[in-house]
């Protein structure tokens, strides 16, 4: 007779081997999270200067998955920057460990300590997520942050940054960096719905419907900015390619590329080209404020239509080169702005 139940009790011991063989895995995974979570984090940032605690921190998830969870973290920076957030959680399949998710509902919160180059600033989303993708190396291939309910203000000033959604991606070269030109990375930048603080002069609207920018240094970029450090970037052939920016705005489109350095006075300076569509509306603000006569508004509306051409997705838009040099940015042959030395010591 239990010869016939053989086959049910071989099954059922291989089911039970293997579920002691998967607690035991996951019981070595989560350990080794421990382990990592004890030392490792604090260590790396103390490495750099910065002070990182991580609060109560506790490993679970089984069967499926490795989580961490945390009551609270807090990284301060040397330069008195600091960063800091409620409960987070971050997990992974066990089976696919180098995948992570980190999630937090809780605001998070930055103080961005002032400096010769601008004022301190104070932000903060409501809630983050963070997926990073690592390689067997244990070095990320592909991280992507998602904030909700941003907002950024100067420490002394009124005014304050509101934003619908931030979304901002890296991803690593194909091939690791060697040479003094190889790319260091690609980082993307998505703001959606960038409400403006103070008036806007109509007819432009106060809400920005997106900015998106997306560039790649090339060439190893110092740890900390400094004279030494990015003398050596440049001489070596540094440069900083933006790939992409585009505002939508009001009825406008902008879109640009450029590729920038830094000259023999380690300052910004570069070339590259922009197309605008809907230019209407920017003719109409400077008629609305004063900078073309009333009577001169059509006649530029309609100049602008001879200058346009249509682009390949349908647009009328009109390219027009774009400079930077010795400060002085210039869209075609008019210069539109000076920009300030930048201290990088």
């Amino acid at each position: 007779m239990l010869h016939r139940y053989r086959p049910l009790f071989l099954g059922l011991s291989v089911a039970i081997l293997l579920l002691l063989a998967y607690t035991a895995w996951w019981s070595t995974l989560a350990w080794r999270v421990r382990a990592a979570l004890a030392e490792a984090p604090a260590k790396a940032m103390a490495e750099k200067g910065v002070q990182l605690d991580l609060r109560d921190a506790v490993v679970g998830g089984f069967p499926l998955t490795v989580s961490v969870e945390l009551s609270g973290a807090r990284a301060q920076w040397p330069s008195g920057t600091v960063l800091e957030t409620g409960a987070v959680t971050a997990s992974a399949f066990a089976w696919a460990p180098t995948d992570i998710i980190l999630s937090s509902t809780a605001p998070v919160r930055l103080d961005l300590a002032g400096s010769a180059r601008h004022e301190p600033v104070v932000g903060g989303a409501g809630a983050v997520r963070v997926e990073a993708s690592l390689g067997l190396n244990g070095k990320p291939k592909l991280v992507t942050a998602r904030l909700s309910g941003v907002e950024a203000a100067m420490k002394a000033g009124n005014g304050r940054l509101k934003a619908a959604d931030a979304i901002l991606t890296w991803t690593a070269p194909a091939q690791p960096p060697v040479g003094p030109t190889d790319s260091q990375g690609q980082t993307s930048l998505l703001i959606s719905n960038l409400d403006l603080p103070g008036a806007v002069p109509a007819p432009l609207q106060q809400r920005i419907e997106q900015v998106a920018l997306s560039y790649e240094p090339r060439g190893p970029l110092p740890p900390k900015p400094s004279v030494e450090g990015m003398t050596a970037w440049r001489d070596g052939g540094g440069t900083l390619e933006i790939r992409s920016f585009r505002v939508l705005w009001s009825g406008m489109d902008l879109r640009a590329n450029a590729t920038l350095a830094l000259d023999r006075d380690m300052q910004p300076e570069g070339a590259g080209t922009a197309e605008l569509s809907g230019a209407d509306a920017l003719i109409d603000v400077m008629g609305t404020r004063g900078n073309i006569p009333a009577d001169r508004v059509a006649v530029m509306k309609q100049g602008l239509k001879g200058l346009t051409r249509r682009s390949d997705d349908g647009r009328d838009v009109l390219s027009v080169p774009i400079t930077l040099q010795n400060r002085q940015l210039s869209v075609g042959p008019i210069v539109v702005g000076v920009l300030p030395v930048v201290p990088w010591n």
